[in-house]
């Protein structure tokens, strides 16, 4: 029997998510997750209602009509701060994949300039509508972070920002001063002398953390302090850098550069700028986005290990929910990339 039916079509072309539920509901993201969850704070009317849309288009009901008998959501709140960031959107894809495999679905919550929408729905956890939260920034909701710091256990887990010891987050990440540490010796053993650093902002720690680990690096090989640029980690961030560098007096060797972003900008403006890389001065980067190693020249940098973090977060706050205990913090091994931007000539 052929079927025009348009929840089968719908079926076919992709995963019914809760935002699609939300629409054929006409209420809000929060408020599924809340009638999903079996939450108090939603009315019977609403909660039937978001059900039949569930079930009309075919979601994943099994895994939710647990979660209704038990009374407990399968719902992971993702803060993200910069959905436009190859990181995060990395992250992203393969959270939802974790967190499906565990029978748990992803929100994602922005904390970019506003984060009361995210406040919000971080609150959630306190009410039943989500299971957990995964931070992928230094941002904590206020009362998620007042909480946590007056010694309350909360399934809340770090990842891909460094966590500080007295936030008691779980965190997963990668060690950044190490990591910054093996880059720049790499541009020492290059025979680079003269290595600046462009630097993201003084109050960021994973910008602290990786300025250790070129500071660190450049005292072992008893070189000069070559400078210190604050700026950011966006393209735009490089480009600021690199007009300053060319104005002053002497061009460094080389430059150590706290992300791939600002990298690209950087190099990018000193080609406008008639300098050329490496051949006057060599560049190495932090995140080995995809761009990377398509870019000319191919940029020496940190490879971010994304999937494990993203899966070893998602398995850490499962384990959190379902009972565990928080394990403080897990470092997940980096990897140096070389390629031909920190090359020395001559």
């Amino acid at each position: 029997m052929r079927s025009n039916s348009k929840t089968n079509s719908w079926e076919a072309s992709r995963p019914v998510k809760l935002v699609d539920i939300a629409k054929l509901a006409n209420v809000s993201i929060a408020t599924v997750s809340r009638s999903l969850a079996g939450s108090d704070r939603v009315s019977n009317d609403t909660r039937d209602r978001v059900i039949f849309a569930a079930e009309k288009l075919g979601y994943r009901a099994n895994r939710h009509a647990v979660s209704l008998r038990k009374q407990r959501s399968r719902v992971i709140l993702v803060m993200i701060p910069d959905f436009a960031n190859h990181n995060f959107a990395q992250l992203l894809i393969h959270m939802d994949r974790a967190a499906h495999r565990a029978g748990y679905e992803v929100m994602i919550a922005h904390t970019g300039d506003d984060t009361l929408q995210a406040d919000s729905l971080a609150d959630e956890l306190f009410a039943g509508g989500i299971a957990g939260i995964i931070l992928t920034s230094s941002y904590c909701p206020p009362r998620v972070r007042s909480l946590l710091l007056s010694g309350k256990q909360l399934p809340v887990v770090r990842t891909l920002s460094p966590t500080g010891r007295d936030e008691r987050i779980t965190s997963v990440q990668i060690d950044e001063i190490a990591a910054a540490d093996e880059i720049v010796t790499h541009l020492v053993e290059q025979g680079h002398r003269r290595i600046a650093h462009l630097a993201g902002e003084k109050t960021q720690l994973v910008a602290m953390q990786r300025e250790e680990g070129w500071r660190r690096s450049i005292d072992r090989a008893g070189l000069k302090d070559a400078g210190v640029i604050y700026r950011g980690f966006r393209v735009e961030d490089g480009r600021a850098a690199a007009r300053e560098l060319v104005e002053g007096e002497d061009l460094p060797d080389a430059v150590f550069i706290a992300s791939d972003s600002a990298a690209f900008g950087f190099v990018s403006e000193l080609r406008l700028l008639g300098v050329s890389v490496p051949d006057q001065i060599a560049v190495a980067g932090f995140d080995d986005v995809s761009f990377s190693e398509l870019f000319t020249p191919p940029l020496t940098t940190v490879h971010l290990p994304r999937q494990a973090m993203a899966e070893r977060a998602v398995d850490t706050l499962v384990a959190i929910i379902e009972g565990g205990e928080p394990e403080g913090y897990s470092f997940i091994p980096h990897r140096l990339v070389v390629r031909e931007s920190s090359f020395r000539h001559g």
